[in-house]
Formats: C-alpha cells, sequence, structure tokens
C-alpha cells in the first residue's frame, strides 16, 4: 500500500532466489582439498584418492527481522482488546482482513470482510508480515570418478546469538545422507535437498552454515562445485 508520504509494502514473497555458493566460499576443515578448474566455466575443490571433504560455508543471506504497521504502511492495525496498531498483539489484522490474491479469482474465493467485533476472526494477517529470507532447498553440485564416494552427507544450521547467552542452534536440513549419490557418473549429480519445515529467517544475529562432507574412494575422485541456495525472499 503507498500513501503520499508512504513507501512500497510488499505482502508476499517471492519464491525464485537462487544464491550459487560456489567450492570458494567453502572451508575444508578437517579435509584436504584443492581449488583447481578445467578451463573456462569450471571451478571447483578437487579431492584426490580417499580424501575427506568436510565443506562449511556461511552464507551471508540478506535478513530481516520483521517490522510491525507504522503510519507510513498502516496494512495492519487493530487487535482483540479494540487498540489501534501498530502491535504484535494476536489478532491485529489488515484493514478488511482480505485474503491476499490476484485476479482472475473464481466466485467461491472472491474476497469478503473477516473478522468479527470481538476481532476472532478466522484467516486474517497477525502481526509483523514476513521479511527477508526463507530457505526452501539447496541443490548440491559435484561429481564422482574412478571409484564410488563415501558416506556423502549435508546439513544446514542457523545459529542465533545474543550477547553472554549460549548461541541457539536449529537444524534447517539434519545432518545425513538426504539423497547424495556415491556412485560414479559422466556427468555432475545436482541433488535437491528440501529443508524439513521452510520459515522466514527473523531473529536477529542469525548465521547459517552450510555443512557438506564427501569422502573419495580409494582409487576415486570428487569435484565439488558448490550449492545453490533456493529461496522465499520479501525485502519490500
Amino acid at each position: 500500500m503507498s500513501f503520499t508520504d508512504g513507501r512500497w509494502e510488499g505482502n508476499v514473497s517471492f519464491p525464485d532466489l537462487q544464491v550459487f555458493v560456489d567450492a570458494t566460499w567453502f572451508n575444508n576443515i578437517g579435509g584436504v582439498s584443492t581449488i583447481a578448474t578445467d578451463g573456462a566455466g569450471s571451478l571447483y575443490a578437487a579431492l584426490g584418492n580417499s580424501a575427506v571433504g568436510a565443506w562449511y560455508a556461511n552464507l551471508a543471506l540478506f535478513l530481516r527481522t520483521g517490522i510491525l504497521a507504522s503510519s507510513y504502511d498502516q496494512e495492519q492495525f487493530g487487535t482483540a482488546a479494540g487498540v489501534a496498531g501498530p502491535s504484535s498483539v494476536a489478532n491485529t489484522s489488515g484493514p478488511l482482513a482480505l485474503a491476499p490474491g490476484q485476479p482472475p479469482i473464481t466466485a467461491a474465493n472472491m474476497a469478503t470482510i473477516a473478522g468479527s467485533i470481538n476481532g476472532t476472526g478466522t484467516g486474517i494477517q497477525r502481526g509483523a508480515i514476513p521479511k527477508g529470507t526463507q530457505i526452501d532447498s539447496v541443490d548440491v553440485i559435484y561429481s564422482v570418478a574412478g571409484l564410488a564416494a563415501v558416506t556423502p552427507t549435508i546439513g544446514l544450521t542457523k545459529t542465533a546469538f545474543a550477547n553472554n547467552v549460549a548461541p541457539v542452534v536449529t537444524n534447517l536440513i539434519v545432518l545425513g545422507t538426504n539423497g547424495l549419490a556415491t556412485a560414479i557418473q559422466a556427468n555432475p549429480y545436482v541433488i535437491n535437498v528440501p529443508v524439513t519445515s521452510p520459515a522466514m529467517i527473523t531473529s536477529a544475529d542469525t548465521e547459517q552454515t552450510l555443512n557438506v562432507n564427501i569422502t573419495a574412494g580409494a582409487t576415486g575422485t570428487v569435484k565439488f562445485y558448490g550449492a545453490v541456495v533456493r529461496a522465499h525472499f520479501n525485502f519490500n
């Protein structure tokens, strides 16, 4: 919604953000790999025979902690107690509590005014509009040659920091095989690993760490090109 002294605010996130985290972003902690190339357009971390890859990368995504409505973007106001917003109180809603949508809309799904005089309506926006980045899945890109790889795993965590408080670590993808393949293949694997419960990351001072582990076979090699983070985003 826009006003004379206002700003444009996006209520719905976009689903198509991709961030390519290439091999140079990763640190091989406790393993041995070298950054190599096969020519233009080819950059990867190379594992020799029986070498271990234990790669970690901070995704460094742009995050937002979320804001409540203001005099500039009054898309949400009012509470169950009848107090004007901005507010984080339950049952804060849009002025007409209209469901988001874009025409054409079927008759059965036409917007109607929701809520009730005491603010107990259902299906309406409450609280701050989700902003920032929501990680949906990760594409892991690597190739295996010579002999099958050993026990590849991937994990993704978010860690929230606060002054003089123990860091709070949450698994977005629990460390495990998660569908990663080990067989020899002529061309690179691009394997998508979904986040179990995608949600906007809104906690302040939060780090996102991607961990990919692959061990080359005794007479095999591995090329780790990196990973693509797929996400929803809302920076408007």
